[in-house]
């Protein structure tokens, strides 16, 4: 990062200022995310790194006690106005956005006002950002609460390298069809402003490609989206925790003797802790019925135990969070009063912030962690257990809802809604032997050393280092804006010439049925001047069936690849070039007739190896909702040797053996062609493109949208204007 000055944005600065009987002084964070930025290696750098945020103090707190803050950043507060904040934070990300994506959908409590809120305080943040913003700048927005702000800063610096990373779970796209419209294309395309998208696990990424697919209409290939001209990775960073500071802590003095004091307090019983903030997602409701149904089935544990629960308070003023204080608390006194003895409780509670080496205290005293979220994003405390386990002792329950039990795979993974299943793995913890929890502890802690907090926020930063100089793909220029660059030129000076072309939207319009797009006499004239040239060898490649390309253009001396290149005719002989009987179409075929009965004017084509699904005559929104949903179905329906095409208003079906590109590339490979050339305008086409980037091999796109191909026009009129000009070129000498 030595020329690249790093701009952090995140909702809190990683301090706050406390004031106490009239003096302020300054309180740092040390979560992680502040540990990790701070690994970062700046040396070199021409100036310190920045961190914006927004400022829970007032301006006249921070002009006045500024000096109090490290110098290690430039610091910049974001002062929203008190009643945008309000609904921005309370509103829209944690009544919205936090349970939907948490899969709470119930709590969803949206209010346009709410929304409008978010939309302000991501349009403030990033006006400050841009002001910021200097070239070679790299901006990394962190979180739920700035989805929209890689777009905003984009428009704002379109050539901006920036980064995304989500520390909560992306959820199912079905959840984000939840939202309104507005609020999920607000969401979607914000993310697809930045360069970066990461995420915790493949699993949340998955998520978000489908969202952006089903939502957006947006395609994605090997967890690449190109979308507006740009290039973008979406990716997993799971993020890590400072390993050396919790495993180094267990001889502290103070965490010796905090551990010492619980041990002796508790004597022979087992202890089985568990810590979280105040949050209905963390399942401390349905930790606490595993422990009721534990100490009912396996009455033989009373009085041999002490489960210690600390609750960290947590966003207060929201009412769900006050209702689950309530409700903890209830619980916590019916189980006592109901098993526990004038001696003995079974469980111990505390609401309130534990001090680190109170925490390290519990984290090494106790036999058993018992961490079950219903639904996290990763879990550091379990993280944190595991490395402060320097006595490779103690068992982690942990939640299989979590990011985390993707890494911490010898832990014993449970579902927190199965009370019962929970309450088999506390008796399975508490009498398992100290050489098996050694081993299980041993294999977690070497991921965690491996792939540490440093490891997360450098790995991050180094991919979307090398994206900078590849993620901007310049838009395909169209050849008329070109005046140093003559594709006839390139044309007549080829002695051997190999034409690639589509035929519906490159060579004829469309037309609302796929049989009233019968070649004009003007395509038929040009491709037959075309071809009459010996150098030129012509081919049409497309989607049609071989019946239909031979009855309009089978008289030509051209050769034709129908079906995407299920079937070739070189020589005036048609060949089949796939294996595929055609069975599969008994499953999608019911499928696609319930889809036009369910949108009207769409229909079916079927070919001998691909059925289509078109929607141009549609209603226009009817149509691309029903095409989302058609996809969606088709690709957890279909076995791996199909492949689903989004073509443009069809949706098509065929084998994964055919490919326009395979075909392309095959066929320019055939000879040593001085001039090969390929025209088309959909998505299918794009495969052509991608095969074929050799100097002598060009790629032209027919009207708008992302493309791999190097030059556009912008209709089939220009189509064929073109080739009308390669028509009346002179032989070569």
């Amino acid at each position: 990062m030595k020329n690249n000055r790093l701009i952090i944005v995140s909702y809190r600065l990683p301090f706050a200022f406390e004031t106490t009987s009239g003096s302020t002084t300054l309180k740092a964070s040390s979560g992680g995310l502040v540990t990790a930025m701070k690994s970062l290696d700046f040396t070199g750098a021409s100036e310190k790194p920045v961190w914006v945020g927004c400022a829970d103090f007032s301006r006249r707190t921070w002009e006045k006690h500024k000096h109090l803050v490290n110098e290690d950043f430039e610091y910049v507060p974001v002062f929203l106005d008190r009643k945008i904040q309000q609904d921005f934070y309370n509103g829209f990300s944690n009544s919205v956005i936090w349970p939907l994506f948490h899969y709470f959908t119930t709590y969803v409590d949206y209010q346009e006002k709410d929304f409008v809120a978010y939309q302000k305080a991501n349009e403030a943040v990033s006006e400050a950002v841009s002001q910021l913003m200097k070239p070679q700048d790299i901006v990394w927005v962190h979180d739920y609460h700035f989805m929209g702000l890689p777009r905003l800063i984009r428009e704002k610096k379109p050539d901006a390298t920036i980064g995304f990373f989500l520390h909560i779970p992306f959820p199912s796209y079905e959840l984000i069809r939840i939202l309104p419209q507005k609020c999920k294309e607000y969401l979607l395309t914000g993310l697809l402003g930045a360069d970066l998208v990461g995420f915790h696990t493949n699993d949340y990424n998955i998520h978000f490609l489908q969202s952006v697919q089903i939502n957006l209409g947006v395609q994605h290939k090997i967890w690449k989206i190109n979308y507006q001209n740009r290039l973008i990775q979406s990716d997993s960073f799971p993020v890590g925790i400072n390993y050396s500071l919790y495993h180094d802590a267990y001889d502290n003095a103070d965490v010796v003797e905090e551990r010492a004091a619980l041990k002796n307090a508790y004597k022979d019983n087992k202890i089985i802790f568990s810590v979280d903030r105040l949050d209905y997602t963390k399942g401390v409701m349905q930790r606490l019925d595993a422990l009721e149904a534990f100490l009912r089935r396996y009455p033989e544990w009373t009085e041999r135990l002490t489960f210690i629960l600390v609750v960290v308070p947590s966003r207060d003023e929201i009412l769900k969070y006050g209702e689950r204080k309530v409700m903890i608390e209830q619980a916590v006194g019916r189980i006592n009063g109901k098993y526990g003895t004038l001696i003995w409780r079974p469980i111990v509670y505390r609401y309130g912030s534990v001090p680190f080496p109170q925490l390290l205290a519990l984290y090494t005293a106790c036999d058993v962690a018992l961490i079950t979220p219903i639904r996290d994003g990763m879990n550091l405390v379990a993280k944190e257990f595991v490395a402060a386990r320097k006595d490779h002792q103690g068992v982690l329950i942990l939640s299989e809802m979590t990011g985390a039990a993707n890494e911490m795979s010898t832990a014993l993974h449970i579902n927190p809604m199965d009370e019962n299943e929970v309450a088999d793995k506390m008796k399975i913890a508490l009498e398992m032997e100290p050489e098996e929890q050694a081993r299980r502890i041993a294999i977690m802690q070497r991921r965690l050393k491996e792939y540490d907090v440093k490891k997360w926020a450098g790995s991050f930063v180094d991919c979307l280092l090398n994206l900078q100089s590849s993620q901007q793909t310049e838009p395909a220029p169209l050849l008329k804006s070109q005046p140093n660059f003559s594709l006839q030129e390139r044309y007549a000076q080829a002695r051997s010439r190999l034409l690639l072309l589509d035929y519906d939207g490159t060579l004829v319009n469309y037309k609302t049925k796929p049989e009233l797009a019968a070649p004009p006499i003007e395509v038929i004239n040009v491709l037959g001047r075309l071809a009459s040239r010996r150098e030129n060898y012509v081919v049409i490649i497309s989607g049609r069936d071989q019946q239909t390309l031979d009855e309009w253009l089978g008289f030509l001396p051209i050769d034709m690849v129908a079906e995407h290149g299920s079937y070739i005719k070189q020589q005036g002989l048609w060949r089949r070039d796939i294996l595929d009987d055609g069975s599969w179409k008994q499953i999608v075929s019911p499928v696609l007739i319930d889809f036009v009965t369910r949108c009207p004017g769409s229909f079916i084509e079927e070919k001998s190896h691909s059925l289509a699904w078109h929607y141009r005559s549609a209603e226009s929104e009817t149509g691309f909702v029903r095409s989302r949903e058609l996809i969606t179905t088709l690709e957890n329906l279909l076995p791996y040797q199909l492949r689903v095409i989004d073509g443009n208003c069809v949706v098509e079906i065929k084998s994964t053996e055919t490919d326009k590109g395979k075909v392309a590339k095959q066929l320019s490979l055939a000879r040593p062609y001085d001039f090969v050339l390929a025209i088309g305008d959909d998505r299918t086409d794009e495969d052509m493109f991608t095969a074929l980037t050799l100097e002598n091999q060009y790629t032209v796109k027919v009207g708008p949208g992302s493309t791999h191909a190097a030059h556009r026009v912008e209709n089939v009129q220009e189509v064929l204007a073109l080739l009308k000009d390669f028509s009346a070129v002179n032989m070569p000498l």
